[in-house]
């Protein structure tokens, strides 16, 4: 999985004044991201929130393609055969990661807004999830990720071909710390908790 491009946009619309000096202004950052999936299975997330974000919605994939969402402890599948899904209600929210499998090499675009404000509810043990807005860099960093790394936690990010597991350990990430690209997914075994990350153009 390699992004390819990301396009953001920030729109300030001021609508008229009301009540002589008194303005009423609304904010939108619009944009896409391009992502590159191999063959097979691909580890990636949702990063722009696209209204209800069904599944219809958020992805745009060839025939044979199938989704794999985690939930509950186990893999939901849901597969995209003679233009339809077979469960049209699933939802992919900016902040869930899954797997997605397509039958050759393509291109996929995710368009929507990037949500401000971004909290999560992490269960015990394994969630998969991507970073709620796109953003590469270290998962930790405030600038990045921006998540709170708790003292057992493991992330796991996907290789192509199996994972690769960074720890937690002492105060510290061991090897080293986990870094993430747009439109990336991964695993977080940790405590529970919740993972907020919100964003602001200013």
């Amino acid at each position: 999985m390699n992004t390819k491009s990301l396009l953001l946009a920030a729109v300030v619309a001021a609508v008229g004044a009301v009540s002589g000096s008194a303005q009423v202004t609304s904010q939108n950052i619009v944009g896409y991201v391009r992502l590159s999936l191999a063959k097979g299975n691909n580890l990636i997330g949702n990063q722009l929130n696209n209204g209800n974000n069904a599944i219809g919605t958020v992805l745009n994939v060839p025939d044979g393609t199938a989704v794999y969402k985690f939930t509950g402890g186990k893999y939901v599948a849901n597969s995209y055969v003679d233009g339809a899904w077979d469960a049209p209600a699933m939802t992919l929210p900016p902040g869930d990661g899954f797997f997605i499998n397509v039958p050759a090499a393509t291109t996929i675009t995710l368009i929507g807004e990037v949500s401000l404000n971004n909290s999560k509810a992490l269960a015990a043990g394994f969630n998969l999830l991507s970073v709620p807005v796109p953003l590469a860099g270290g998962l930790t960093d405030a600038a990045a990720g921006g998540l709170t790394a708790a003292e057992g936690d493991v992330v796991y990010q996907w290789t192509g071909t199996g994972f690769s597991a960074k720890e937690f350990v002492d105060g510290e990430w061991s090897p080293s710390a986990p870094t993430v690209k747009v439109g990336e997914g991964f695993f977080l075994k940790g405590s529970a908790r919740t993972y907020a990350r919100n964003f602001s153009v200013n």
